[in-house]
């Protein structure tokens, strides 16, 4: 007997594998790189060659870059492999950080203020502000050096 909560299982089944198979590409389709904007930074292995540089044009047959040596006209018989940069998340990670750190150190600064009776050297204003601002401080150092952004392969011969 099929059931509400088995259609809704295989709802969600299929929902599932529908975004699985349409997020996955051909990374062997030269078409690929049609979606690269003039300017995009890429990274081409062709042959024992390595170059990196920033997309000009790309033709049925050719794929045309800027690098350090001016500009390069590479065929497609060559190119063995694309990489894209892909963009840094360093202000995000450093925002994140900063968030966490802050509530990190709040937390301790509450938990580290003195109880009723016992001797107050420093205020519990004072500790929980101190603490939440090393934590701020901190989170914020930890958010900037996690590493970002990187390369991701769109053609591979």
């Amino acid at each position: 007997m099929i059931t509400p909560q088995v259609v809704c299982r295989l709802g969600a089944l299929f929902a599932l594998l529908a975004t699985t198979m349409a997020g996955e590409t051909n990374i062997t389709d030269w078409n690929n790189l049609t979606v690269l904007t003039t300017g995009t930074q890429i990274q081409i292995t062709a042959g024992s060659r390595r170059i990196r540089g920033k997309v000009d044009r790309i033709t049925d047959d050719a794929l045309v870059v800027t690098s350090r040596k001016g500009q390069e006209t590479l065929n497609r018989k060559e190119v063995a492999v694309v990489l894209v940069k892909k963009a840094s998340h360093r202000k995000r990670n450093a925002l994140v950080g900063l968030a966490a750190g802050t509530g990190v150190g709040l937390g301790i600064g509450v938990a580290a203020r003195s109880k009723p009776g016992q001797v107050q050297i420093i205020s519990n204003g004072a500790v929980v502000g101190v603490l939440a601002v090393v934590g701020a401080f901190v989170g914020t150092i930890v958010g900037v050096v996690i590493p970002t952004g990187g390369w991701r392969e769109i053609y591979k011969k």
